[in-house]
């Protein structure tokens, strides 16, 4: 983990200089890293939900959070 603290502010740099062309691109990536970290925390959060498949709970507040995005849409302009 040291030795990737290196070279992170040069990634940094050129994903700034070179990746301010695609800003779909990097929405594209941020929704899916929000969706991922939500699963992850609600997973967490809830560990008292005891079912057969136990991703539902988790996956239905990711599938919650895309229906709330694509409401949401609408309502902003986008």
């Amino acid at each position: 983990m040291f030795a990737l603290m290196l070279p992170g502010p040069l990634v940094g740099a050129i994903g700034w200089v070179y990746g301010a062309e695609y800003p779909a691109i990097w929405g594209g990536i941020m929704l899916f890293s929000a969706g991922g970290i939500l699963y992850l925390l609600f997973q967490d959060v809830a560990p008292q939900s005891r079912l057969k498949r136990h991703w539902g709970p988790a996956r239905g507040a990711v599938f919650g959070f895309g229906i709330g995005m694509l409401g949401q849409m609408p309502v902003s302009g986008s």
